[in-house]
């Protein structure tokens, strides 16, 4: 029942800077353009009477929490659902932990059994809120339209009773509050949770880095002494095999010096056999013209012999690059081989140093593996937690978005949205029909071409203010279809403020008419026969 401190509003069904004529003869024009004029080819169906056109009003109840107002449907047609998500005890694994943060062995063991202790599917549970209207667009517009609410004062015989009461919606409210406060309590122990398995493994991973850092300057300390112990065996050794291949590679320099030398000398006879060669090949072919075959004959033997000598010659250089490369050779190979007894030598001597080095590097990797190890063993119970924390935060968001904002409301209270009803009657069938707030819609491009061709532009005249809100009215008539105890009430209601029956209402309907006229939405005729069927 409505308890009688709470205040009511009323919101006005046309845009306020429109007169009120305008509203009734809109109004009156339309439920008249939709009523059935009888007719039809293979059975008449008998025209339809407007029995009543009544204004009602909706109720939707405001409850404000926490800044914000959540709308409820005052008559309780449907529920909102929220689905959250149980999760296990945090308080058990909190206890478990503070037993098992020392020492270090344990802690990993802790984190090894609750791997998927907040890993499981989430159980889910339900919360459900009657009659709460969880539409974005509904809340947006309605967080618009409410600015236009007058309060009421006096008794109101158009109001729908809400059938949603004020207790019920306050218990369900009371509820909220504690599930809230039982999530967000969950929310700071998962939290809680969280920070402290996240403290604990960074102590373990700092502890561990600095006993690595401590094995590593132990380690370093002995490779030092090492290195000095080595040092003076490896500056020997340095100075021995430097030594042998200096020798050696002077020895075989010397070598190369004298065949480059022989080379130069050799390559320079060649150069100087040739030349003589084309000389005498000249002098032949000179000799020759002349007819002088005795000078002829002697320099072609020349040539043969000197020919003979160049072949020698370069067979002599020929010699000379292969024992060149062949000493090149030598003596590369005499110095790898002294470099490698060299690398050998100095591998012996470093082995004991190689095997601190190889000591340090097991420890280090030992060291990192552990913290590996914590991490990757940590990863799962961290990763469970976090998931159930986006769980509390997205409900947390659902829950906060219920409502629109407004900080200054601070009571309850009862706001209705007026609609008109209509019935129209044909025999013993009875039709509906329902107009939610609306506005003259502006002349366009299209009522224009109408007029223009003649046609009636009755259907554009209204347009709905709001198209959520406009929904929720149209929901009136799925209402009559299934509760006729609701259709009987609203029966009584309209029936009792039956508008068609009000002498100011007519009076308006007459003098709205004559001002659609003269905007244009109506036509002579339509204005003459609008005003003959408000007469009968």
């Amino acid at each position: 029942m409505l308890i009688s401190s709470t205040k009511r509003f009323i919101l006005p069904f046309w845009n306020q800077r429109s007169k009120e004529s305008q509203e009734a003869a809109a109004v009156f024009a339309v439920a008249e353009l939709n009523r059935s004029r009888g007719g039809g080819f293979l059975a008449k169906q008998p025209p339809e009477i407007l029995t009543f056109i009544a204004k009602i009003a909706y109720p939707l109840w405001l409850f404000p929490k926490n800044g914000a107002v959540l709308i409820f449907d005052g008559l309780n047609d449907k529920d909102h659902t929220i689905t959250y998500v149980a999760t296990p005890p945090s308080d058990v694994f909190l206890a478990n932990l503070e037993r098992s943060q020392r020492p270090r062995e344990n802690y990993l063991t802790f984190l090894a059994d609750h791997a998927s202790y907040f890993g499981h599917p989430p159980k889910e549970r339900q919360f459900t809120l009657k009659g709460l209207i969880d539409d974005a667009d509904f809340r947006k517009e309605f967080s618009i339209y409410r600015q236009e609410a007058t309060e009421l004062t006096g008794p109101a015989t158009t109001l729908l009773l809400a059938t949603l009461e004020e207790s019920t919606v306050l218990a369900a409210m009371n509820e909220l509050d504690k599930l809230q406060f039982s999530l967000k309590a969950e929310e700071e122990k998962l939290s809680e949770c969280l920070r402290l398995v996240k403290k604990t493994t960074s102590q373990y991973i700092t502890e561990i880095g600095y006993e690595a850092e401590a094995a590593a300057e132990e380690a370093d300390a002995k490779i030092k002494a090492q290195e000095e112990l080595d040092k003076p065996q490896i500056t020997k050794l340095n100075k021995e095999y430097s030594r042998k291949i200096k020798a050696l590679t002077e020895g075989f320099d010397g070598e190369l010096d004298s065949l480059l030398k022989l080379r130069l000398k050799t390559q320079t006879l060649i150069e100087k056999t040739q030349a003589n060669i084309e000389q005498y090949k000249h002098e032949a072919n000179v000799h020759a013209k002349k007819g002088h075959e005795i000078y002829e004959k002697r320099w072609k033997q020349k040539i043969k012999k000197t020919e003979k000598e160049l072949s020698g010659l370069k067979k002599e250089l020929k010699n000379i690059d292969d024992k060149t490369k062949k000493t090149t050779k030598q003596k590369e190979q005499g110095v790898s081989r002294l470099n490698f007894e060299w690398d050998a030598e100095i591998k012996l001597v470093h082995q004991p140093l190689d095997a601190l080095e190889e000591a340090k590097n097991a420890k280090t990797l030992t060291f990192k593996q552990e913290s590996n190890r914590l991490l990757q063993i940590e990863t799962p119970v961290v990763e469970g937690i976090e998931k159930l924390l986006k769980h509390k935060e997205a409900i947390n968001t659902a829950f906060d978005g219920l409502g629109f904002n407004d900080p200054q409301l601070k009571t309850p209270r009862l706001v209705y949205v007026p609609f008109y009803a209509i019935c129209y009657e044909a025999g013993l069938d009875r039709r509906y029909s329902y107009l939610a707030p609306s506005t003259l819609r502006e002349t366009d491009f299209g009522s224009k071409l109408k007029g223009a061709l003649g046609m009636s532009k009755t259907k554009d005249l209204l347009t709905p203010r709001f198209k959520a809100i406009a929904t929720l009215i149209n929901q009136v008539e799925g209402y009559t279809q299934k509760n006729s105890i609701f259709e009987a009430r609203l029966m009584d209601l309209a029936e009792k403020n039956n508008l068609l029956k009000n002498n100011a209402f007519q009076t308006n309907i007459k003098n709205g008419l004559v001002i659609l006229q003269s905007d244009d939405w109506l036509s002579q005729r339509e204005t003459e026969e609008l005003t003959r069927q408000l007469k009968t």
